[in-house]
């Protein structure tokens, strides 16, 4: 259906190459929410912006030098200024860390410590202990600065992202190591700052009855236009709106964009859950769209709080497209605070994503050329069909 794909690329144009990338809190991302709110508007949705206080992060550069030699280095996002100078301490486990003196000097971590991204303080989902260990040693030792080295050979991939951890923190890619191990002095300057601001979530209604729910997050990492994370699943939930909206409903429709999945402590998902899932007994079913329409990948789902008999009536009718297919639960997205508060869920992405999750998402390279817009347009059918059928 040609409208189906215009309407598709006419939304992720504007998301992704005329308003580019949308940091919760920055210019960018209230245009998109402006954006998606007008759309909604237009449609004749009733659309409320639920508001919350956030930072946005300004980041103007970084600079390193070693013993007297540049190293190409990156701020870590949401990381604090700084231009300080001090002796190198290279650690690369918990226990190097937390025997180490810190005091005025530079820690470098790498190895052990860098094998993953450290989850935020205030990420209450998930949080390892070993997580939680690091930054308390660093918090207790306040180093001059941090600079962590990146599991990735050729992408500084930041080990720490956290607007409430105030040690200056850098990163470098993993192919750097040998230019900071066996090494004496650092100086590292931040170009950074962080700012007040607000954000919002964008909801828009149509209808009554119970609610059959729609969501996905707007916002994208400081650097991306953020085109498959996650532009396409707000291009289509706006599509999705147009075509629903024309139904005779027995259902209340609402559609979330989520504000705050890519930072680092989720603002939007809390204020979500704090004032709009204390009746959980209000939603019918629920679906979250993260990560659809990647190239050279089918549509995959997958299901959480489904009763038995729903089960089978969503494989039974998922089983008649031969590009979307079912995969085992992941409890990771804005799905699981529909599924945490009890109500049945779908997850829609794209099956091979995790082969882009260490390389490309969250980077500049997650832009148009990866999208496939006629997996996008199968996704927006599916669905549609879908919501007739349950409704039904």
């Amino acid at each position: 259906m040609e409208f189906i794909k215009n309407s598709l690329v006419r939304h992720m144009e504007k998301l992704c190459q005329e308003i580019g990338p949308r940091a919760t809190g920055s210019a960018g991302n209230k245009a998109a929410v402006d954006y998606a709110a007008e759309t909604f508007r237009s449609l004749g949705y009733e659309v409320r912006l639920q508001e919350f206080p956030c930072m946005d992060w300004r980041n103007d550069g970084a600079e390193l030098i070693v013993d007297g030699q540049t190293v190409e280095v990156a701020a870590a996002e949401y990381a604090r200024p700084c231009n300080v100078s001090g002796e190198l301490v290279c650690v690369q486990t918990i226990q190097e860390l937390a025997a180490a003196d810190l005091t005025n000097k530079i820690c470098v971590m790498y190895g052990e410590l860098c094998k993953e991204s450290i989850m935020p303080k205030s990420m209450v989902f998930w949080n390892p202990e070993e997580h939680q260990a690091i930054i308390r040693e660093l918090e207790q030792k306040q180093p001059l600065a941090v600079i962590t080295v990146s599991f990735l050979e050729d992408v500084p991939v930041p080990i720490i992202q956290d607007g409430d951890f105030n040690v200056p923190c850098g990163t470098v890619k993993g192919a750097l190591l040998s230019s900071l191990l066996n090494r004496k002095t650092a100086t590292l300057r931040l170009m950074t700052e962080r700012k007040p601001a607000t954000a919002a979530n964008v909801i828009a209604t149509f209808g009554k009855g119970k609610k059959l729910a729609y969501s996905a997050h707007i916002d994208t990492k400081p650097t991306t236009s953020g085109a498959l994370d996650n532009g396409t699943g707000v291009a289509v939930l706006l599509t999705l709106a147009e075509q629903l909206i024309q139904n005779e409903l027995d259902n209340q429709l609402e559609f979330v964009l989520f504000n705050g999945e890519d930072y680092y402590s989720m603002p939007g998902e809390m204020i979500f859950m704090e004032q709009s899932l204390n009746h959980p007994e209000e939603y019918e079913f629920a679906i979250n769209v993260d990560g659809a329409g990647m190239q050279n990948s089918t549509v995959s789902y997958s299901l959480y709080e489904c009763p038995e008999q729903l089960t089978e009536q969503l494989e039974n009718f998922a089983a008649d497209y031969s590009t979307i297919e079912k995969v085992e639960p992941w409890p990771m997205g804005d799905h699981m605070l529909f599924a945490g508060a009890g109500i049945p869920a779908a997850a829609i992405t794209s099956t091979q994503i995790y082969l882009l999750m260490e390389a490309v998402m969250h980077t500049p390279k997650d832009n148009l050329s990866i999208v496939d817009f006629q997996r996008l347009e199968e996704t927006v059918i599916f669905l549609n069909n879908l919501t007739t059928a349950q409704m039904k």
